[in-house]
């Protein structure tokens, strides 16, 4: 029974179907950066090693902040995650297709404005912190915002440390690029402020609402955990 009650909710079929994907996913960016290793591409290889770290942010997430994102949220982003490093820089798209990092910095931006509005949101839920609607929105778009900066100095730092071409045409890319990630940002602080007034459906909420009963599931199994140990000490 112990053991049951440390499992987390069990998940539905599209769950473990989309939990799958992102899984193969990761393991072609793997195997690309053994490719990177293998051809002596060290920055392509350090470049993928980091990112694929970061595609670990919903379990960094969860272990900080005891909250579980939705399975959407983790492959969503292991799909962007893949569209840059697999795609963009080892198929070269960056390149090969001219609108490919804008459409990456606009995704991005909404994806990281939903994570930043998932957080908050849990604090809300959980009455932790009280905030209005626009105060919510702003932070949703401020926190993906932010994110685009730390990634724009990163490729600036690598560009002037390594002399490497991420920035490509610099200024104006860098420009264009938070330009664009700050536009889908936007479009999920419109949302998430719509949803909050006016309990609008649509993506924001259902995400909301799948986010709420996954971790409502999971919270109800760690006081079950809790109150078993509680009772065996008891005993002892």
């Amino acid at each position: 029974m112990q053991s049951s009650l440390k499992k987390p909710p069990a998940l539905s079929s599209p769950d473990k179907i989309q939990l799958t994907l992102s899984y193969l996913l990761k393991a072609v960016m793997v195997f690309t950066i053994m490719v990177c290793f293998i051809r002596f591409n060290f920055f392509l290889a350090f470049t993928g090693l980091l990112i694929f770290v970061f595609s670990s942010l919903p379990a960094i997430i969860e272990r900080t902040f005891r909250i579980t994102l939705p399975v959407e949220v983790d492959l969503l982003l292991t799909i962007f995650i893949f569209a840059h490093f697999v795609l963009g820089e080892f198929a070269n798209y960056y390149n090969r297709i001219w609108w490919w990092d804008l459409l990456l910095h606009t995704s991005s931006g909404i994806l990281i404005g939903m994570v930043g509005f998932v957080i908050i949101y849990f604090f809300l839920f959980t009455s932790r912190v009280t905030a209005n609607p626009a105060l919510v929105s702003l932070f949703s778009v401020t926190f993906s915002l932010a994110a685009a900066t730390l990634w724009e100095i990163f490729e600036f730092l690598m560009d002037q440390l390594f002399g490497f071409n991420m920035q490509k045409s610099g200024f104006n890319d860098t420009m264009a690029d938070l330009i664009v990630a700050f536009l889908g940002a936007s479009v999920v602080g419109i949302g998430v402020y719509r949803y909050l007034t006016n309990d609008e459906d649509g993506l924001i909420k259902r995400t909301i609402n799948r986010f709420i009963l996954f971790n409502l599931r999971l919270k109800d199994r760690r006081l079950r955990r809790k109150r078993l140990k509680r009772a065996r000490r008891q005993k002892v």
